[in-house]
């Protein structure tokens, strides 16, 4: 296959691109240019110039890069993660929440810059800001050398970013949490004082459950999202994405249209709930609340 081919086989909307992703594998340093290309033009293209074609070969892309863990993938993920919330529902859809952090941690490149700037950005998407929170804790376990910048970076967010919107507020409490950072247990404690934090999302107590379990363990994060920390099989990983099977293949070719739902946005990509996903756990639709306060009801 020439990368012109795997890259058509990787848009394609009536199979899993499984032999694609495969081929992609194993001539990865001729084929992580052209990913990384796909990924920049896309960040810089508005979505009526988009092609179907790059946006349905974009998913297998962004988590083969995260697979191969290629530092050259970094910032132009990160930007991407930068976008719009309209741009990246059209992109990335349910891998805004699922799997980006996993995919950033990734390639991190050393620099955390870009990822602080992004998490800043107002304009940014609230969800894709709450998952780049998240990578800077996974970043934080896989290399300790960075963990004080990124301590350092949560402690002092709510006085660079003083008025974020709940989804991100959130994810900076959980950071705290993930992290073990006990001592900013009063100012997490104002937040639902005040209000800022519905408890629909969450009540102060089960903050203080998910630090006692970082805490239990050793300081590292002990939330369900972390446990299977960056991704090691692209193909393995969105063999479980119900969009990818052939259930829903066979739906589409029984209602004999062509799988636009695949296209943009991404949606149902997890094929059914975890098992063993805990009452306190991000729950896996990708809202940002706690199981128990949304699809477990």
């Amino acid at each position: 296959m020439t990368p012109a081919d795997i890259m058509r086989d990787l848009a394609r909307d009536d199979m899993f691109p499984k032999a694609a992703m495969a081929e992609a594998g194993a001539r990865r340093e001729e084929m992580a240019p052209v990913f990384v290309d796909l990924v920049t033009r896309l960040t810089h293209q508005r979505i009526p110039a988009m092609k179907d074609a790059d946006v349905m070969a974009l998913i297998p892309v962004f988590h083969l890069l995260g697979e191969w863990q290629d530092p050259r993938a970094y910032r132009p993920l990160v930007q991407m993660l930068r976008q719009p919330t309209k741009v990246i529902d059209h992109l990335l859809g349910d891998a805004v929440t699922e799997t980006s952090f996993r995919v950033i941690a990734g390639t991190f490149d050393g620099d955390l810059q870009p990822v602080f700037e992004a998490i800043e950005d107002r304009k940014a998407d609230e969800f894709a800001r709450l998952s780049l929170m998240n990578a800077l804790v996974l970043i934080a376990q896989l290399h300790p050398e960075h963990r004080d910048a990124i301590v350092g970076f949560f402690r002092s967010f709510l006085t660079r970013c003083p008025a974020p919107p709940e989804i991100v507020l959130t994810g900076w409490m959980d950071a705290i949490a993930d992290l073990g950072l006990e001592d900013m247990t009063e100012q997490v404690r104002a937040l639902f004082e005040e209000g800022r934090i519905s408890p629909e999302y969450c009540e102060f107590e089960h903050f203080l459950e998910d630090l006692r379990a970082t805490l239990d363990a050793g300081g590292a994060p002990a939330g369900r999202r972390y446990r299977k920390s960056l991704i090691t099989d692209a193909i393995d990983e969105l063999s479980k994405w119900h969009c990818y099977t052939d259930a829903f293949f066979a739906e589409q070719k029984r209602r004999k249209v062509s799988n636009a739902l695949r296209v943009a946005p991404w949606t149902e990509a997890l094929a059914k709930t975890p098992e063993k996903l805990g009452r306190n756990d991000p729950c896996p639709c990708g809202s940002g609340k706690k199981f128990k306060k949304c699809c477990l009801q």
